[in-house]
């Protein structure tokens, strides 16, 4: 039957691991696998430390870890009976030495050998072994892995949160120097208004039809629409303006335009292909 390091080493070299890749991803030491894959389980280590190494081996390598603890604990008990025996041969043979000298009393009075009692009782195989993990090597190697991982992961943070705040600081700089006080657009328009009506003032217009039609009148600096409405025939609007005026209508023959700018009433020709005359 192929022994338990014959069989741990051909999984291995099957998979195509060595034994320092091995040993990295179990945190065993390389020396002890190299030991296990040789048959050798004298090394100077608790029983219960072999177990736990050789069942994590066997899970790295895809074997059964139950099957191969129970071959390992058949060995030890194989390599126990051995020992029993050796010793049993050879408490017989000085035996053989004190019956062959003949004399009856004299076997009578020699003290027999103790053979002493070895006890074996294997190791259960539904007892948790230490984890190989739990080694002092081990241990320290997590503790190193864990405060690198925690160091990183702070190092990121602290990156991240530095980036939003330089990408917000940026953003906010740019608004305040391209974004327009709302008082000085209320400051704007009130300048605006006062020099309009410094420059323009107030000023009435009377729009009078003599029938039907449509009539829009736009203020020319500001262009506000003072009108839009149709008249009819006898119907008059007086509107109050700041400056020129563009009026705007449908038939110029039923239309005239009272103003004080004006000296006497506009009256638009009835054969204008232009339908709008402007008031100062």
């Amino acid at each position: 039957m192929q022994s338990i390091g014959a069989k741990i080493e051909e999984a291995r070299k099957r998979k195509g691991i060595s034994l320092r890749e091995a040993a990295e991803a179990t945190k065993i030491r390389s020396d002890f696998l190299s030991h296990i894959e040789k048959g050798e389980f004298d090394y100077d280590l608790p029983n219960i430390y072999k177990i736990g190494f050789i069942k994590n081996y066997a899970k790295y390598l895809k074997l059964n870890p139950e099957r191969i603890l129970s071959q390992y604990q058949e060995q030890l008990l194989s390599h126990s009976k051995n020992v029993k025996k050796t010793s049993a041969e050879l408490f017989g043979a000085n035996l053989n030495l004190d019956q062959a000298t003949g004399d009856p009393l004299l076997n009578d009075l020699t003290p027999k050998p103790s053979y002493g009692k070895i006890n074996v009782k294997p190791q259960s195989t539904q007892e948790e072994p230490l984890d190989a993990n739990e080694s002092p090597s081990a241990t320290s190697s997590n503790k190193d892995l864990y405060i690198k991982t925690g160091i990183v992961g702070i190092g990121t943070l602290l990156f991240v949160f530095s980036a939003i705040w330089l990408i917000q600081s940026i953003v906010n700089s740019n608004n305040e120097s391209t974004a327009i006080p709302s008082s000085n657009v209320t400051n704007q328009a009130q300048e605006n208004a006062s020099f309009t009506k410094e420059a323009y003032p107030l000023e009435e217009m009377t729009l009078r039809a003599s029938g039907e039609v449509y009539v829009i009148v736009e203020q020319t600096n500001d262009k506000k629409f003072l009108l839009k409405q149709r008249l009819f025939k006898g119907e008059q609007e007086t509107l109050k303006k700041r400056g020129p005026v563009k009026v705007y209508f449908t038939d110029g023959n039923h239309l005239t335009v009272f103003s004080s700018s004006l000296d006497t009433p506009a009256r638009p020709k009835a054969d204008s292909k232009n339908k709008s005359i402007t008031i100062p």
